[in-house]
């Protein structure tokens, strides 16, 4: 079989070792191709990260595609277009679900411990201990439970901060898997009012384009906090600048923003209770990624359904 390999954030050789290496031991014989060094090649797999259109549209015989990320709402566009049909397959986890609760629950505890408080005694010389919050009482608001929420959520459960969550569903994806209350989407103001931290997580689709925009972010408590490490657009940036400065929220702790880069010009590089980084929260790791894509190719040969297999009607 063949597979080819769109990113343009790894070199080439990286996955190509590490395909092989994890193809060897599944007994699957395997030729790894650079779509980039020779994009009219064909291949019966893909693995992509935001690949070209062109390129896309001129693989004819490919039997799925993987997508090397959490999110698909880059490549899903293009499959439903260019590859009707054809199965796309995110990964599940591979190494990011420990980032991205590492990355939560540093932000939760900046919160928590007013970090941006004291940052802001310190530019004036200001020596005074601040009241910690009752850790009993700091609701941490997961919206969206996927593997990354919940990877953040059994994370900040051992750090025994109380956790709510929202889901479009209102359901947990296996009993028993979620034991905090659980909220469905069209209670989101109810929810949202019993936030002191909201956790964003959600996938980009039609319905959450756009989900948090003034109106909807007003209804978090006074002096709540924001992180969102799901998708940029699913937020109204300058509506959230608009609610820090206002000190209707105390801060944020933000990774992912529409566009990316942020604009150098944008304000939010200027708020000190704002924090930036350059959507890190979970990065792919080649080597558990390539062993998850090759463990769910040699699925797909033994005629099973793999794990991760995205519903275009959903979006995730």
């Amino acid at each position: 079989m063949r597979l080819a390999v769109w990113d343009p954030d790894e070199p080439f050789r990286r996955w190509r070792d590490a395909l092989v290496q994890h193809a060897g031991e599944l007994h699957l014989s395997v030729d790894v191709i650079d779509a980039g060094a020779e994009p009219d090649e064909q291949a019966d797999f893909a693995l992509v990260w935001k690949p070209p259109q062109a390129w896309l549209a001129g693989q004819q015989q490919l039997r799925a595609v993987f997508n090397l990320g959490a999110g698909v709402d880059a490549v899903l566009p293009l499959m439903r277009s260019h590859a009707p049909g054809v199965p796309l397959i995110r990964l599940e986890d591979a190494g990011m679900g420990r980032q991205m609760a590492d990355y939560v629950c540093e932000a939760v505890l900046h919160a928590w411990r007013r970090m941006d408080d004291y940052a802001a005694l310190q530019a004036h010389a200001t020596w005074e201990p601040l009241v910690l919050p009752a850790r009993t009482g700091f609701h941490i608001g997961l919206l969206g439970l996927g593997h990354m929420g919940m990877a953040a959520a059994r994370r900040l459960r051992d750090l025994e901060f109380p956790l709510l969550a929202c889901t479009r569903s209102g359901a947990p994806r296996a009993p028993g898997e979620f034991d905090g209350p659980l909220y469905d989407i069209q209670r989101l103001p109810e929810f949202l009012a019993r936030c002191r931290v909201l956790v964003v997580l959600l996938p980009l689709t039609d319905e959450t384009r756009r989900l948090l925009d003034y109106a909807t972010l007003r209804q978090l408590p006074r002096g709540a906090y924001l992180i969102n490490a799901g998708r940029g657009s699913v937020l109204d940036q300058d509506d959230l600048a608009d609610l820090v400065e206002e000190g209707h929220l105390s801060g944020a702790t933000l990774d992912v923003f529409d566009p990316e880069p942020l604009p150098a010009g944008h304000r939010l590089w200027r708020m000190p209770r704002v924090r930036i980084t350059p959507h890190v929260a979970a990065q792919t790791l080649v080597g558990p990624s390539a062993a998850q894509v090759m463990h769910k190719i040699a699925a797909i040969e033994r005629g099973e359904t793999p794990g991760g297999v995205v519903d275009p009607r959903l979006g995730y």
